[in-house]
């Protein structure tokens, strides 16, 4: 696990400062204000799902109840795809108002709305990577990072040098979260849950299990939410009062 987060932070420590050399500090600063609402509507997405689905398969693995490990994931994947979902169409729907009355960058709309992709891609990624750490595939989870950071860190720089400036890197951040996404997904399905002993499970079997995961998770989220309101907060202030050129230096 720490040679993927290691590994994987190098990486897209180079992708982004190759991306800043390629860019104008303007272009970077647009780029970075085009982030800020997806990373704000993100915060909200999870509440503590995602450390409720590691906390849980670890436990029934103890307790050698595969079945019931078929249950929880499925409920988990179940909550990060509706949410996921419905706040990356709650982030398109907003993108033309922040833009324009918040950011006073109209011409930011079309980015922050392609951006409001990741909220999805990383609400299903964020949960195969807790079913990996429940079941201590380490090395599966480390995949995914690199993953994600090796193709941000290749296709944003590689799209800007092709001439599509602040759009090519958009696509190319939006991209990698969305191939980590399916690749995890995959790999998820045909090397662990493929292989799970299953139970029937209906609506209300799915129901009270999120209500006992979400009964864990609340508490652990509302410190992560409240810090990460916080500098989120920080970055709509900046981007009101300072210009792309001070953003991106």
């Amino acid at each position: 696990l720490f040679v993927g987060v290691a590994t994987s932070t190098v990486i897209m420590a180079v992708g982004t400062i190759i991306l800043a050399r390629l860019l104008s500090p303007e272009e970077y600063g647009l780029y970075s204000v085009a982030l800020i609402p997806s990373l704000m509507i993100n915060l909200f997405r999870d509440w503590g799902v995602n450390s409720a689905m590691t906390k849980y398969v670890a436990h029934l693995r103890t307790a050698k109840k595969e079945e019931d490990i078929h249950e929880i994931i499925a409920a988990g994947l179940f909550f990060e795809i509706l949410t996921g979902l419905a706040l990356s169409l709650l982030s398109v729907f907003l993108a033309d108002f922040i833009a324009s009355t918040i950011f006073h960058r109209p011409e930011s709309a079309p980015l922050i709305s392609i951006i409001s992709i990741t909220i999805f891609s990383c609400s299903l990624l964020t949960a195969v990577q807790s079913s990996f750490v429940g079941f201590e595939r380490m090395e599966l989870n480390s995949l995914t990072l690199i993953c994600q950071a090796t193709v941000k860190s290749m296709l944003s720089p590689l799209l800007v040098i092709l001439g599509f400036g602040v759009l090519g890197a958009v696509v190319g951040y939006t991209f990698s979260f969305l191939v980590a996404a399916i690749v995890s997904s995959a790999i998820l399905y045909f090397l662990i849950f493929r292989g799970l002993k299953r139970t029937k499970i209906n609506r209300f079997k799915i129901s009270k299990i999120l209500r006992n995961m979400l009964h864990y998770g609340v508490p652990l989220s509302i410190a992560s939410i409240l810090g990460g309101f916080l500098l989120q907060f920080y970055s709509f202030m900046m981007a009101f009062y300072c210009s792309d050129i001070m953003i991106g230096n």
